[in-house]
């Protein structure tokens, strides 16, 4: 056992020899006894570059009606006549319903010819004062009749006017709420009238963008019963005020909508195109994320690594904009960044 465990002892002790022996021998072969260089990491490389950035504001947005309106009733009166066919384009003046108004019209009736006869008094008196033959007291409470009476026609003709109801703008009916000879209460809604010709968009876009909003600026709609379809428009107003909670400005645009595809209430995606500048870019691909910030791997002149911080701003499909970090004409790596770190020497490949 002793001849066994001293034979294991001796045939470590020649291995360890032989290894120390193998070391040395390949630290006399290398130059200054130092290891000879690494390997150079395969990587595509590419320079950071000026580019033309279209800048855009994304926002979700409502479709409003370019004018839209209740029709309603001016008086608690019987319905004698409705013309609403429901989504049936009108006119502007074009008759919508009727009250019975057959008191309204005997009233006026009776002002017309109460004013005739007053008028014709007036003229009896004026002949008269001419010729000194009446007083000048009864000419003046005649003019006064013939006022007041006046007075009295203009306001029945124009209630007069209220019982019929007429559309005060070209657009389109909605559903009716009432039905032909029905008793209708004042303020009652006989139906609805929108002119959606031109469709408004409403949406908000972040403070931080108001030095960059213009009225007639373009801007994009899309929605998700058409898919595959932008609308055109541009910005029409923008509100003087700041939500003070949100922090955002409302804005309205305007798009064309005479095919009537778009809607009021309808949820739109709403893209505004700001001002076109050259800002610096680089592939988004080139970026490391670590925790909260983004670091890109810049080549220096000896082909050698370098892991720089950069600040990114407005990113683009397969593009990202360089803020602070990088300058014009830096190489840096965008395939193979998982293989280096600072310190690595690279070789390019295409």
């Amino acid at each position: 056992m002793a001849k066994k465990h001293s034979a294991i002892v001796l045939f470590l002790l020649a291995a360890l020899l032989l290894f120390a022996g193998y070391l040395f021998y390949q630290t006399q072969q290398e130059p200054n006894g130092q290891r000879p260089p690494a390997r150079a990491v395969a990587v595509k490389t590419t320079e950071a570059a000026i580019q033309p950035l279209a800048r855009q504001v994304n926002a979700l947005g409502t479709g409003l009606a370019n004018n839209s309106v209740q029709l309603i009733a001016s008086s608690s009166e019987y319905l004698t006549y409705l013309n609403v066919i429901e989504g049936r384009s009108v006119q502007r003046g074009d008759v919508i319903a009727r009250l019975n108004d057959v008191e309204q019209r005997a009233r006026v009736a009776e002002l017309q010819a109460q004013l005739t006869e007053q008028q014709r008094q007036l003229e009896r008196l004026k002949n008269l004062a001419a010729t000194q033959a009446t007083a000048q007291s009864m000419l003046d409470e005649q003019q006064t009749r013939v006022n007041t009476t006046l007075a009295q026609l203009e306001s029945a003709e124009s209630r007069l006017r209220q019982m019929t109801i007429r559309a005060p703008f070209d657009g389109i009916l909605g559903l009716r709420s009432v039905s032909q000879g029905a008793y209708v209460n004042s303020g009652s809604v006989i139906t609805t009238l929108d002119d959606i010709s031109v469709l408004r968009v409403e949406f908000n876009v972040p403070e931080r963008f108001i030095a960059e909003l213009a009225v007639g600026m373009p801007v994009t709609i899309g929605n998700v019963a058409y898919r595959n379809v932008d609308f055109n428009g541009e910005i029409k107003a923008i509100d003087p005020r700041i939500d003070p909670v949100t922090r955002s400005v409302r804005v309205h645009g305007v798009v064309d909508n005479q095919d009537l595809r778009l809607r009021p209430g309808m949820l739109l995606d709403v893209r505004v195109t700001l001002t076109n500048q050259d800002v610096l870019m680089v592939p988004e691909n080139a970026l490391v994320p670590l925790q909260n910030r983004q670091y890109v791997y810049k080549v220096g002149t000896d082909n050698k690594v370098t892991q720089i911080q950069v600040q990114i701003g407005e990113r683009i499909p397969g593009w990202v904009e360089i803020v602070d970090g990088l300058s014009e004409g830096d190489e840096i790596i965008i395939e193979g960044v998982q293989k280096v770190r600072t310190g690595v020497t690279i070789s390019r490949v295409e």
